[in-house]
């Protein structure tokens, strides 16, 4: 295996829908409240390219750390299910991983560096965003070890990816990256943390598949998942709540589109409750991903075409 490819692998492409979509939906719910013509703006690209830049490398970074964080907490080894993992494999070294995440961390910040500017309080999210992406699996107390992968999932890639995102455009309004030549925008909090909300809960579904497929190696490496906590049951209740209950704040916000994938999701809820032993879940992490992924756009297309649901006025 090649070095570059190595590297990567070790990126896990599949999960950077999961840090693009909250980009896109955080615009679009900007764009639902103050109008399609937004897309157009050469400001509000630029900001959308920031922001996004700034989310890939977060979770590259989230995906290196926890590639090495599993290893050394003993979670990543020869019985585990699933695509190879770079530093247990021995494909690359502790230390060269550690270099990794520095490099991930420092282009983060490099690339937001525009939108942080913008505002004290963005700056400060982009580097809580940093922090918490270490913290998944690294530090004294490791969010994914002690039962809180979830909330981080929906709460960082969901709900604070897509609300700063609309909140860094609606700053930007008022002169900044590119400048949007708006006038100031109101933040629909509301809506973009209800957005968020919704996209958290799909993409926390990569999640628990992850974890329903390693149940086996986490319970022996003290990785106390909320599926080791509360087995493989509890991680099919949850997959159906995720679903439903993330389609449902979607409607909310961006009306009938985003339900054209619920035949979709209904099919995978099916499979994903036959799913048995860890090799039957695998499928899932990219079913899900591309769930989300679909559906993200299918907010981005009502937005564009200026589709609102009738009567959620509190939402603008």
């Amino acid at each position: 295996m090649t070095a570059l490819r190595t590297w990567i692998d070790a990126c896990r492409p599949k999960t950077l829908v999961a840090a693009a979509v909250p980009v896109a939906l955080g615009g679009a719910v900007v764009a639902r409240v103050h109008g399609p013509g937004l897309w157009t703006e050469l400001g509000f690209a630029l900001v959308l390219l920031s922001c996004l830049l700034f989310a890939l490398c977060v979770q590259v970074a989230c995906n290196f750390a926890n590639d090495l964080g599993d290893t050394l907490r003993g979670a990543d080894t020869a019985a585990r299910v699933g695509p190879r993992r770079a530093v247990a494999s021995g494909d690359i070294t502790p230390a060269q991983m550690k270099r990794g995440i520095w490099v991930a961390c420092l282009l983060a910040l490099v690339v937001g560096s525009p939108v942080g500017l913008l505002s004290p309080w963005l700056a400060l999210a982009g580097l809580l965003a940093v922090a918490c992406a270490l913290g998944y699996t690294l530090g004294p107390f490791p969010l994914a070890y002690n039962g809180l992968g979830d909330v981080f999932v929906v709460a960082c890639f969901g709900v604070q990816a897509t609300a700063l995102t609309a909140w860094a455009v609606c700053q930007s309004s008022s002169g900044g990256v590119g400048d949007c030549h708006c006038n100031d925008l109101s933040m629909p909090w509301l809506a973009a943390l209800l957005a968020g909300l919704g996209l958290g809960l799909l993409a926390d579904n990569i999640l628990v598949a992850n974890n329903a497929r390693d149940y086996e190696t986490d319970q022996v490496a003290g990785k106390r998942t909320t599926v080791v906590r509360f087995g493989r049951g509890f991680a099919r209740g949850l997959h159906a709540v995720n679903l439903f209950g993330g389609l449902a704040c979607l409607a909310l916000v961006f009306g009938w589109l985003p339900l054209l994938v619920l035949p979709w999701a209904v099919w995978q809820h099916v499979g994903f409750r036959k799913a048995a032993g860890p090799a039957d879940f695998v499928p899932f992490l990219g079913q899900a991903a591309g769930l989300l992924l679909v559906a993200g756009a299918l907010c981005v297309t009502a937005s564009c075409l200026g589709l609102t649901p009738a009567g959620i006025w509190f939402l603008r």
